[in-house]
């Protein structure tokens, strides 16, 4: 008897907020999944967004473009990666989580549309990276040299 053989997927790509950010501004697409009740509240700016809501996201993933670095993120990051992981089983190659999502965006101080008052604290002062001081963009240093490509590492 035959085993069904199970597609074997690399493990998700994540990338900090900051790292997410130079990517956007290079040109990669940020992917919201976000649902519309949290959209009203707060979103994403200074970067090309499209909203693809999770409940929605079996249906409408085929929006996404494959040719071009893919940025997905929620509120916190569980939601998203699940979507990142979809979006590989589909065969898409150029996609990664924004690691700790909309929450850590704004504790980093990254531009929004709505209230950025949402989000809880505890971490604001840390960096994805776990250094104390890294409030600003340029200080954190995790996956620098990735910056041009959604697809050359991990975050943290």
């Amino acid at each position: 008897m035959t085993e069904t053989t199970k597609k074997e997927l690399a493990e998700a790509r994540e990338v900090c907020p900051t790292t997410s950010r130079g990517l956007l501004k290079d040109g990669a697409l940020l992917v919201d999944v976000r649902e519309a009740d949290e959209l009203a509240r707060v979103s994403f700016a200074d970067c090309e967004v499209i909203n693809v809501p999770m409940s929605e996201f079996e249906a409408r993933w085929n929006e996404i473009p494959r040719d071009r670095d893919v940025i997905l993120a929620c509120q916190v990051g569980a939601r998203s990666l699940k979507a990142t992981y979809f979006l590989m089983y589909q065969g898409y190659e150029r996609v990664a989580n924004m690691k700790h999502g909309m929450q850590r965006w704004i504790e980093r101080g990254f531009p929004v549309h709505g209230d950025a008052s949402i989000a809880p604290s505890g971490q604001a002062s840390s960096c994805c990276c776990g250094e104390e001081d890294a409030s600003s963009e340029a200080s954190c240093g995790c996956d620098s040299s990735s910056k041009s490509k959604v697809t050359a590492g991990t975050c943290c």
